[in-house]
């Protein structure tokens, strides 16, 4: 898909940080050093160029953030395809067409978290990178031209930077047999007004002696970058690598590339003698072929993997950057996506919830900034309802996917502690936990009370999850368990009023609205071939009284929340907002249920409205009435468009790829 100005795609390997590049083949931020939650957006001196007695820069704005821009030659760029992991510029000219990627391999983790982005270029002609040092603070930046057997380049670092500095690390451009100029001063003071960008050095650049070294004197605002040039004859490859060597505070993990490579230069190497491709099997065309592969950009611009490999994604890396938040299909959602392609990170992530439950309490989240320190509900006033009975079903559908029953044995007794510390939460004997009000689940901005649809339909399947992992395991199932569910399904079924189940009762007070969340827990129950917890003709009822009222509410996308005539509900922006998350596992739900048509055009809405706005960056909620993005960025539920393709796969009897005998 063509991205428009302002849409920039992330590329870099997982956990490795990445550079985000704009329509126009600029970079709009970069975070290489450990500096997801602050990414530099100041970026000058990062080029393509087509040398010649007068230098074509392949850039629509080469002159992005200089003052007194200089006046550049460009060449037109005739169209933009972006498919994450790749983006491919096209031009009329020598240069035909630059494409710029990152080697994510489905299966493949080391080479998939590589710090690393390829330049293919094709045509005829001589053709330089650019790219600045960004490495440490200015003082103390050092550029250095490396030649070897297989790659030369520039080679660019800090000779000051120590361990606590985040940009503590180098950044390398090379390719095989390139030419190297390590002496470029970016940034002059302009004859006119202010600075301005030095770009005379493309024009010199065939004839200028390489210095080989270059420093930023002391006390210098100098701002320097290296060059490498080649003449293309036909395609050739150019590399981008780097390689973050600090332990700052706020991330003192390291990184898994660490395990296979000493720099940026071997990580260069590494990718010019094996020229790795992506490889992301979907089995998926038009619009939804892009949005599956599109919504993976997190991968690349919110992940952490660290030194020990242990993986987490941001919730969100401004505002909330807490980490592996679970919870309306958070991390919960995006896991299916991942399981896809990297199953052994999901089931080990899912995993670390039992070492950091409280009693049955499971957390929130890993922590904020820190896979070390969770948090328990990001509100305090009461334990939130949600997150316990969804972790449980995390670590069935972990089971259902692998066929390994050692992921259930490994957490059974952990599950055991969330149903008996959930069912402690029930005040009235209905077997349903009772919401409090005060912001006690993922609807964090707004109120339930006493039996909501969307935790009871949670807490039911999970009790089943429960029940049938016991039985998998040849272990007795405590009757009250038993008992439980069915009370709960009677519970559960009171909150029918012919057309969808209602928000939520609570003795004489009774929301009455049409929550796209009502049947979450059916979903999953549906989806993991778990028995239901109400009647077939109820659920495929209240799914198109979703979809009915849903679409009649907003032309952008299904409402959080929608009153009984078919409008947003108003008590709470959040209610009146769109969590497209949850709107996937609805499509996805209705595909499982025989509404495929529907499920289809309401996922195919969503995508559409997301894709509008901006698919490489996926906020957390739309709002219904305007259709503009309102939540928190780059959101950790990205991928969750995933769910509308396995459900199809799951029609065809092609997902889970393994089976289980439970």
């Amino acid at each position: 898909m063509r991205p428009r100005p302002g849409q920039a795609i992330p590329l870099g390997g997982i956990g490795a940080g990445y550079i985000a590049l704009d329509a126009d083949l600029t970079i709009e931020r970069a975070a290489m050093f450990n500096d997801w939650s602050n990414p530099m957006r100041v970026i000058r001196g990062f080029h393509l160029v087509v040398l010649g007695d007068e230098p074509v820069f392949l850039q629509g704005n080469p002159g992005r953030n200089v003052e007194t821009p200089p006046h550049y030659l460009k060449a037109e760029i005739i169209d933009v395809d972006a498919v994450w992991p790749r983006v491919v510029y096209k031009f009329n000219g020598p240069v035909e067409e630059v494409e710029v990627y990152t080697p994510i391999i489905a299966g493949d983790l080391k080479n998939s978290s590589l710090p690393l982005v390829y330049v293919k270029v094709k045509g005829n002609a001589a053709v330089a990178l650019s790219f600045p040092n960004l490495t440490g603070r200015r003082y103390g930046r050092a550029n250095f031209s490396v030649k070897r057997r297989g790659v030369s380049g520039v080679l660019m670092t800090n000779l000051r930077a120590s361990q606590c500095d985040p940009a503590h690390g180098e950044i390398f451009i090379g390719c095989a047999g390139c030419n190297t100029y390590a002496g470029y001063s970016v940034y002059i003071p302009s004859s006119g007004r202010g600075m301005t960008e030095d770009i005379s050095v493309f024009r010199r650049l065939k004839d200028l002696a390489d210095p080989e070294a270059y420093y930023i004197e002391k006390y210098a605002r100098e701002e320097i970058a290296g060059v490498v040039w080649k003449e293309v004859k036909g395609e050739d490859l150019f590399v981008i690598t780097w390689f973050a060597r600090g332990r700052p505070y706020n991330y003192p993990y390291g990184h898994y590339y660490e395990n296979f490579f000493q720099d940026a230069v071997s990580v260069a190497e590494y990718a010019l003698a094996n020229k790795l491709e992506p490889n992301i099997p979907v089995d998926a065309g038009g619009w939804l072929g892009d949005a599956l592969r599109n919504s993976l950009y997190v991968l690349s611009a919110t992940s952490w993997l660290t030194k020990d490999g242990r993986f987490a994604l941001y919730e969100t890396p401004f505002i909330a950057p807490l980490m592996n938040t679970i919870g309306s299909m958070t991390w919960d959602g995006a896991g299916f996506a991942l399981l896809e392609l990297f199953p052994d990170l999901v089931v080990q992530s899912d995993e670390v919830f039992a070492r950091y439950r409280r009693g049955g309490e499971i957390p929130h989240d890993y922590g904020e900034e820190s896979i070390e320190d969770p948090i328990y509900g990001a509100t305090y006033l009461t334990p939130w309802k949600d997150l316990a009975p969804t972790w449980i079903l995390m670590i069935y559908r972990d089971y259902y996917y692998t066929g390994d029953a050692s992921v259930l044995r490994r957490n059974i007794d952990a599950m055991r502690d969330a149903v008996n510390w959930l069912i402690g939460l029930d005040n009235d004997g209905d077997c349903v936990p009772d919401s409090q009000g005060r912001n006690d689940n993922s609807y964090d901005g707004s109120n339930m009370y006493g039996r909501s649809s969307y935790i009871a339909s949670l807490f039911l399947c999970a009790l089943t999850a429960f029940i049938k992992s016991l039985e998998a395991l040849g272990l007795p199932v405590d009757e009250k368990y038993r008992r439980c569910l069915e009370r709960g399904k009677k519970s559960f079924e009171e909150l029918w009023n012919g057309r969808y189940f209602i928000a939520w009762k609570h003795g004489d007070r009774v929301k009455d609205a049409c929550m796209s969340s009502q049947l979450l827990g059916q979903f999953w129950c549906d989806m993991l071939d778990l028995p239901p917890i109400v009647d077939d003709q109820k659920i495929k009822t209240a799914l198109m009284s979703i979809y009915e009222l849903g679409f009649k509410a907003s032309k952008y996308c299904i409402p959080n929340s929608v009153t009984p005539d078919g409008k947003p509900d108003e008590e709470t922006p959040q209610l009146r907002s769109c969590w497209t998350r949850v709107n996937f596992a609805v499509a996805a739900h209705m595909i499982l249920r025989g509404l495929e048509r529907e499920g289809l055009a309401l996922a195919e809405r969503e995508w559409g409205t997301i894709s509008g706005l901006n698919p490489w960056n996926i906020n957390s909620r739309i709002d219904a009435a305007t259709g503009e993005n309102v939540g928190l960025q780059y959101y950790i539920s990205s991928p969750t468009v995933w769910l509308v393709y396995l459900a199809e796969r799951k029609k065809q009897g092609l997902w889970p790829p393994r089976r289980t005998s439970a």
